[in-house]
């Protein structure tokens, strides 16, 4: 076990959905910010529902909570007791065949569904938008399959990311090696719906790089069951059509991952240079020769010291690798090279502990909110050729 890992172990979060914000006043009394109309629910449709689906609720303080996410915008609505939208009710299946008996049931009334997971998405995808039923996936919880032969493990969509990684290392000494700042907030399932990038996808790939398979149940009631094969010589891939559709095309009932033996042991680094250019290039450099550390992290000046206070005014390059030492050894030879190419100046790899020691942390969020000021972040992606003009 890494010394990242071991600084992990005991760190699992509760496992069900966290508020990102309290509301003001009450869950039950929240009102939508949304003022067009929404699709309620009559008392035939509930008895239909829960004839599929018996754990169907219009609980006002479960629907309230429910009905949000932790898109930064509507965090502000959330000081004034406001939601994006309510659901009209909320359904929470325990097995693929309730997914699919709901679905069924929802589309012979009409009903719009929004499914959600662990609800730590950013721009407001879990917000039942046109009301009806907000489909709460985390009652679908664990691995059912390891092959460590294969190195491959079928898991369910409600699973939390921590407990997930925490059961693969401490049960089966394996990987997935998917690692979002949401670790603690977000489910299996909801990394596949919206095709999510880890703290390490360098090594480790993206999360479409991850799945092999899904079990994917569609609106008229059928479970469709895509890939779980090594490769195909066929197409199109429906794998990767769902990878990514955010419960658009279906709901995913079960993944079969691609999974890693548990790195024994890891190497870090820590640089700074004269210009984020020259850090572009060193890590372009880097990727350019075919070393792929699993933590390759570049900051501007601003950042670097604001992070990591080293009043010099230069930029910081942090790297970790992990895995076997032959591999990681090679990989932080080239590492070392390139940052000399670059005329780096070398830092205490210590650095990285600052950076393992907070990475997950989200709680200033709450804290500039409730001060009144709105806090987001912009992904920008780009090729190596235009990224020093972004």
């Amino acid at each position: 076990m890494t010394q990242e890992r071991a600084e992990n172990q005991n760190d699992l979060g509760p496992g069900v959905p966290t508020p990102p914000i309290p509301l003001a006043g009450s869950a039950a009394h929240a009102t939508s910010k949304r003022r067009g109309s929404r699709v309620g629910i009559t008392e035939a449709v509930l008895r239909d529902l829960r004839s599929s689906c018996p754990d169907v609720t219009e609980d006002p303080e479960v629907i309230g909570e429910s009905s949000r996410d932790w898109w930064p915008l509507a965090m502000t609505w959330a000081l004034h007791g406001q939601v994006g939208s309510r659901a009209a009710a909320v359904a929470r299946p325990t097995s693929a065949q309730e997914v699919a008996e709901l679905l069924a049931v929802c589309n012979k009334w009409g009903l719009p569904v929004t499914a959600a997971g662990g609800r730590s998405g950013v721009l407001g995808a879990s917000v039942p938008v046109f009301g009806g039923i907000l489909l709460d996936m985390c009652g679908l919880t664990g691995i059912t399959e390891v092959d460590d032969t294969s190195l491959t493990v079928d898991v369910l969509p409600g699973t939390f990311g921590d407990r997930f990684e925490d059961e693969l290392r401490t049960q089966h000494s394996l990987t997935c090696g998917h690692w979002p700042q949401s670790m603690n907030l977000s489910t299996v399932g909801g990394w596949i719906a919206c095709r999510g990038a880890g703290q390490m996808s360098t090594r480790y790939g993206k999360i479409e790089d991850m799945v092999q398979g899904l079990d994917v149940a569609l609106a008229d009631g059928r479970i469709l069951s895509t890939g779980g094969y090594p490769r195909a010589a066929t197409g199109p891939d429906l794998t990767q059509l769902f990878v990514g559709s955010e419960g658009t095309l279906g709901v995913i009932t079960s993944a079969r991952l691609r999974v890693h033996p548990n790195p024994p042991e890891d190497r870090r680094s820590a640089w700074s240079l004269a210009s984020f250019e020259d850090g572009l290039e060193m890590c372009r450099r880097i990727l350019r020769r075919g070393a792929t550390p699993a933590v390759l992290r570049l900051y501007d000046s601003i950042e670097s010291e604001r992070n990591y206070h080293l009043g010099d005014g230069r930029c910081v390059v942090l790297v970790l690798d992990e895995g076997d030492p032959a591999i990681i050894d090679g990989v932080m030879n080239v590492v070392a090279d390139e940052a000399r190419a670059a005329n780096a100046s070398p830092l205490d790899a210590a650095l990285l502990d600052v950076w393992l020691a907070k990475r997950n942390d989200v709680a200033a969020l709450e804290q500039l909110i409730s001060r009144g000021l709105l806090v987001d972040t912009l992904e920008v992606s780009g090729r190596w050729s235009v990224l020093s003009g972004v």
